[in-house]
């Protein structure tokens, strides 16, 4: 799911062609159909695991996920109620389990998902005016004490 590396830049130095595009989606809390997590054996959720759940199926970019997506964060329900119960050695693989998911902004970013506001606004940096970009000539002129 992930993608290994830097975050793509908005401006590429290179003109290779982009391999694939951004994945938009509006940011609206998903509603669709998602799975309850499983009983636990004989103990019951930690709390904070059932809120980590309940944040997670929510993201609004979990309508894009397939049945494997739900199966995998349901294990990482797992791991994530292991580690509120003590288990901090489950800290690493909750972390890489996180970008895969694209649980933060940075994690979407490097996943190539953005989220757009219902009027169509994306969360994208802005794209740099080209007027705005002194050139170099005019800086070293004015540097140089020449007008």
């Amino acid at each position: 799911m992930a993608i290994t590396g830097r975050p793509p830049s908005a401006n590429p130095r290179n003109r290779n062609p982009k391999a694939y595009d951004w994945t938009t989606v509006e940011a609206v809390p998903f509603d669709g159909d998602s799975p309850e997590l499983p009983r636990n054996g004989r103990k019951k959720w930690h709390p904070e695991t059932l809120a980590w759940w309940d944040a997670v199926r929510h993201m609004p970019h979990c309508r894009l996920w397939t049945d494997t997506d739900w199966r995998f964060a349901m294990e990482t329900a797992v791991l994530v109620d292991a580690f509120w119960r003590g288990e901090a050695n489950r800290a690493a693989e909750l972390r890489l389990r996180a970008a895969k998911l694209g649980l933060t902004h940075e994690d979407r970013l490097k996943l190539r998902i953005r989220y757009t506001t219902p009027g169509g606004d994306t969360d994208a940096p802005p794209t740099p005016d080209a007027a705005a970009v002194t050139r170099l000539d005019d800086r070293r002129r004015r540097l140089s004490g020449d007008t």
